[in-house]
């Protein structure tokens, strides 16, 4: 997200992914793929009814909300304003109620918070950026903690496609978050049961929008932006697809639950 100028939430292009995510976490896949984390869990804990919930990176309440529906208390931390602004208007929306903080999570206080809540979670939060993030993350939970992570890169078979067009080498495996998170637990001790599973989806889109995805890809896949690799990848493109590309995308992706009471 750094690299596409989406770290910052306050920078345009941030602005502009939320709006897409928030239409995507509330589609009909959006709110299966919730329903299928929250399942995860619930298999582990029980039931979420009655129990107080930290949602940390809430974003637009696409588990904050179901979390509710299911009979949690929740509390959201959500330092952007348009994303808070959207997570309010969607718990209005599905007639729930969510307590929102719109601070970044590196800045708030454990003091008050130490393990007042019976579930903290966060699913590809960016603030669980290292070791001293995901301790004061399992310092807020009584009894459970999740956390999510990639658990390899990101998939594009159209740009794995292109890669020796332009003349470059396939990519190599690279490192995995998630490798570094279950490890950290194991050495220090923790009860957990994790999961790595792979998720791909099928979309069909027109030449146009993928020469404008171009850019985008290529910093994901961290190939330099000269013009003449851009514009060779366009002219292959457009020579090969008249119209519709179905184009597969997605990833390896790493879930984890502690178990703070074992």
């Amino acid at each position: 997200m750094q690299r596409l100028g989406q770290g910052d939430y306050q920078a345009e292009e941030f602005k502009k992914w939320a709006k897409s995510y928030d239409k995507n976490s509330f589609s009909y896949e959006g709110r299966q793929r919730s329903n299928r984390i929250l399942t995860w869990i619930e298999n582990q804990v029980g039931s979420f009814k009655g129990m107080a919930v930290l949602d940390i990176g809430a974003a637009s309440g696409v588990f904050s909300i179901p979390f509710v529906e299911k009979g949690a208390n929740v509390t959201a931390i959500e330092p952007s304003p348009d994303l808070a602004i959207m997570l309010e208007n969607n718990a209005k929306h599905y007639s729930v109620q969510v307590e929102v903080i719109q601070k970044p999570f590196e800045v708030i206080s454990t003091d008050k918070h130490n393990q007042s809540y019976d579930l903290v979670f966060a699913s590809m939060c960016p603030a669980i950026k290292d070791w001293d993030m995901v301790e004061k993350a399992l310092s807020c939970a009584k009894k459970y903690c999740y956390i999510s992570m990639m658990a390899g890169p990101k998939e594009n078979h159209l740009m794995d496609e292109l890669l020796p067009i332009i003349g470059l080498k396939p990519r190599e495996i690279g490192s995995s978050d998630m490798a570094y998170l279950q490890q950290l637990l194991y050495l220090r001790g923790y009860s957990y049961q994790t999961l790595i599973e792979k998720q791909m989806k099928t979309v069909k889109i027109d030449v146009d929008s993928a020469v404008d995805n171009l850019t985008d890809w290529f910093i994901e896949y961290g190939i330099p932006l000269e013009e003449k690799l851009l514009r060779k990848s366009e002219e292959y493109l457009r020579e090969t697809y008249e119209e519709e590309i179905s184009l597969r995308t997605g990833g390896r992706f790493g879930k984890v639950l502690v178990h703070l009471e074992d």
